[in-house]
């Protein structure tokens, strides 16, 4: 069990809504021409963050509310690479009062790693996956006390990534569909609790890898599998267990679909040939799962695609693009 409560409200991602907007602009959202047969798909461009991720929104939401005994003892997060570097920005953006200590698995893409080293956070690369370097900033939390920085089980994290469901129904409120990638599953979580919010007939669709279907088999299980033995995917960035959080609020998500590896990588090149975006993998998904057919979107409406982050190593995306010439 998370350790976390798994209560989030609309009123908590407006308020994280307050926090971060100092340091973030809104996004943008704009027509989508990777699907090039219909014109009602708009991407919602995260991967335009200034850390290539939509993590930074939960990362200065957490770190905004801590108090200063918390702030000197120092926080300790595990990450892939996206939310580590969300907390990088964050612990930077709310002037260095923050010791900020990530754990990354040495699997973890090098364009991840390499931005991380710019920040002034102490990096420390262990395991082979998430879940290894999840185990190592728990030990690390043990030893000093410092605050752990859930990456998405968390409500201070969650609250402020829902704060795209806020932005999309603010920039285009005849959205009647978002289609968002599941990972650790707050993202999604948030933004249809703030969608919703505003207007209940918006569908939340949900994407994730054929090698990482860890929500569709929580569903069947009838509880959330926090770890899962994921298979090898360019969607590295959702792959393994989903949380606590959205497994709660799986009500809210109307459908959740899968992609396969292929499909994935054809929307990669199509977003970076027909849209000029950098998406890694598991930002493409949904745009993925949009050009196989596979989303149920409310008819009449726009559909929103969250493009979660850009943070791709340059020569998988060569060898995609080469592949595809």
């Amino acid at each position: 069990m998370s350790e976390y409560t798994t209560v989030l409200t609309a009123d908590d991602i407006r308020r994280a809504e307050t926090a971060i907007r100092p340091h973030l602009p809104p996004t943008p959202l704009r027509r989508s021409y990777a699907l090039p047969w219909r014109d009602d798909v708009l991407l919602k461009l995260e991967c335009w963050q200034p850390t290539g991720s939509f993590k930074v929104r939960g990362a200065l939401s957490n770190l905004s509310r801590l108090t200063p005994e918390q702030c000197a003892q120092g926080i300790v997060t595990a990450s892939a690479g996206n939310h580590a570097l969300g907390v990088a920005f964050a612990a930077q953006a709310l002037g260095g009062r923050v010791k900020a200590t990530v754990y990354v698995p040495e699997t973890a893409p090098r364009a991840k790693v390499e931005k991380l080293r710019t920040f002034p956070v102490d990096v420390r690369e262990q395991g082979a996956t998430y879940d290894d370097a999840h185990a190592a900033a728990l030990g690390e939390r043990a030893r000093t006390g410092a605050t752990y920085v859930h990456a998405f089980d968390d409500p201070a994290t969650a609250a402020g990534q829902g704060t795209i469901g806020l932005e999309i129904l603010s920039q285009r409120p005849d959205v009647g569909t978002i289609v968002v990638p599941i990972g650790g599953g707050g993202l999604i979580a948030s933004i249809a609790i703030a969608a919703k919010a505003i207007d209940p007939s918006v569908r939340i669709v949900g994407v994730q890898a054929d090698a990482s279907p860890s929500y569709r088999e929580s569903l069947k299980r009838g509880q959330a599998l926090l770890e899962y033995p994921a298979g090898p995917t360019v969607a590295d960035g959702i792959a393994g267990g989903i949380g606590e959080l959205v497994f709660a609020h799986r009500a809210l998500v109307d459908e959740d679909v899968l992609v396969s590896e292929e499909e994935i990588a054809d929307a990669m090149v199509a977003l970076l040939a027909q849209d000029q975006v950098v998406a890694e993998g598991s930002g493409a998904v949904g745009v993925a799962a949009l050009r196989a057919g596979r989303v149920h979107a409310a008819e009449g409406r726009p559909v929103a695609v969250v493009i979660t982050g850009a943070n791709v190593d340059a020569s998988l995306l060569e060898r995609l693009l080469h592949e595809r010439a």
